[in-house]
C-alpha cells in the first residue's frame, strides 16, 4: 500500500496514540500488594495487604467497606499521605445497632516499618501492643506483645483482672500516640508480655523463616519453659512455598499449606495432603494483577466464592460473597461495596 505525506502523519499520529493508551493501561497501579497476610482486621482469612504506592498517588486517605443492609460488618481503613495503613475499625451490626467493635492502630519508625500495632478490643475494654524490633536487614527480629487494661466503664468486672491497668489508653490510642517507653521497658522486666521470635536461615535452595511464641509471663508463675509454639515459612524467590508446623516447639514438623505462585501472583493455596479435610483457595487476576475471583473448595468441590470488582482507575468497587446454600452460614454470604475519602 503507498502513503500519502497526510496518511503517514495520520498513521503514525494513531500509532502514537494507541501506544499511549497502552502505556497507561499498563501503568494502572495495583490496589493490592500479593504477599499473603495473616491479620484479623481484613475482611477474609486470607488476604492481601493494601498497596501504599496506589493509595499513595492516589492520595487515598480512608476506605469504607459495608454492605446496604444495616446488618452485618462494617471495615474502615484510613492511611497516612504515605499510603501507609495507620487505622482499621471493625464494627459488627446487630438490629442495626453496634454489636462488637475492634480498632487497630499502627505506627511506623523511620524506616517505613511497623513500629507498633495496638488492638482495641471494645467488648472488654483490653488493648494489645504489639512492639516490633528488628535486626540491620530490617527483617523482624522480636515482636513483644502487652497485654492493657483500658478500664473502660460498663465493662465486665471479671475481666479488671486482665492486663496493666492503663486507664483511657483506648482514647490515647485513638489519638495517635502511644504510652511511654517507660511502660514497656517496665513490663518487660516484669514478664508481663509475650513475644515472637525470628530465625531466618538456609536449607537447601530455600530461605526459612521460623516463628517461635513465647509465653513470657508464665515466668511469673514458676514456669522456666515459656515456649508456647513454632511454625516455620520456606520461601523460594521471595515467595512462600510451604508452612510446617511443629509439634509445639519440638524440631518434629508437619507440612500445613502449600502456596503456589506464578509470575509473582499466588495461584493456589492448599492444605497439606496429609489433611483428613483438605481445604484449597484458588485465586484469578485481571490485567492489573488485582486479585478478582478467590474460590474455597473442601474436599475437591467449590462451596463458596468471593469475588471483586475494580473500576478503570484500579479502585475496589465492590466484595461479593456467594456461596453453597449449605454453607452460606459459614462465609456469611454479602455484598460490600467501597467508598472512599480523599486528601
Amino acid at each position: 500500500m503507498i502513503y500519502t505525506k497526510h496518511n503517514l502523519c495520520y498513521l503514525l499520529t494513531l500509532m502514537l496514540f494507541i501506544g499511549i493508551v497502552a502505556v497507561g493501561k499498563a501503568q494502572v497501579l495495583p490496589f493490592y500488594n500479593i504477599t499473603p497476610l495473616e491479620d484479623d482486621d481484613y475482611f477474609t482469612k486470607t488476604v492481601f495487604s493494601f498497596n501504599p504506592t496506589f493509595m499513595k498517588s492516589n492520595k487515598v486517605k480512608r476506605i469504607l467497606l459495608q454492605a446496604e443492609e444495616k446488618i452485618g460488618m462494617k471495615y474502615i481503613y484510613d492511611f497516612n499521605p504515605d499510603g501507609m495503613i495507620v487505622g482499621m475499625t471493625s464494627i459488627r451490626y446487630n438490629n442495626e445497632k453496634p454489636d462488637t467493635a475492634f480498632y487497630t492502630r499502627y505506627s511506623y519508625n523511620l524506616n517505613g516499618l511497623t513500629d507498633k500495632k495496638a488492638r482495641i478490643d471494645y467488648s472488654n475494654g483490653i488493648v494489645k501492643v504489639s512492639s516490633y524490633q528488628y535486626h540491620k536487614n530490617n527483617k523482624v527480629d522480636i515482636i513483644r506483645t502487652f497485654t492493657l487494661n483500658a478500664q473502660m466503664p460498663n465493662r465486665p468486672q471479671n475481666n479488671d483482672w486482665q492486663g496493666e491497668q492503663v486507664r483511657g489508653v483506648d482514647k490515647m490510642i485513638l489519638e495517635g500516640t502511644f504510652p511511654d517507653e517507660s511502660l514497656w521497658k517496665k513490663m518487660t522486666a516484669n514478664n508481663d508480655f509475650s513475644s515472637l521470635h525470628y530465625r531466618y536461615y538456609t536449607e537447601n535452595k530455600f530461605e526459612a523463616e521460623e516463628r517461635t511464641e513465647y509465653f513470657n509471663f508464665s515466668k511469673k508463675n514458676g514456669n522456666p519453659d515459656t515456649c508456647y509454639q513454632k511454625k516455620t515459612y520456606y520461601y523460594l524467590k521471595g515467595h512462600p512455598v510451604v508452612l510446617f508446623l511443629h509439634h509445639g516447639c519440638a524440631v518434629e514438623k508437619t507440612p500445613s499449606e502449600l502456596y503456589q505462585f506464578k509470575e509473582g501472583l499466588l495461584l493456589q493455596l492448599t492444605d497439606a495432603p496429609s489433611s483428613l479435610d483438605p481445604k484449597t483457595e484458588k485465586y484469578a487476576y485481571d490485567q492489573n494483577r488485582n486479585l478478582k475471583l478467590m474460590e474455597d473448595i473442601w474436599n475437591g468441590r467449590k462451596v463458596s466464592e468471593l469475588e471483586m470488582r475494580y473500576d478503570e482507575k484500579g479502585f475496589l468497587i465492590s466484595i461479593q460473597r456467594k456461596s453453597d446454600p449449605a454453607k452460606s452460614h459459614y462465609f456469611e454470604d454479602r455484598t460490600l461495596k467501597a467508598s472512599y475519602s480523599f486528601y
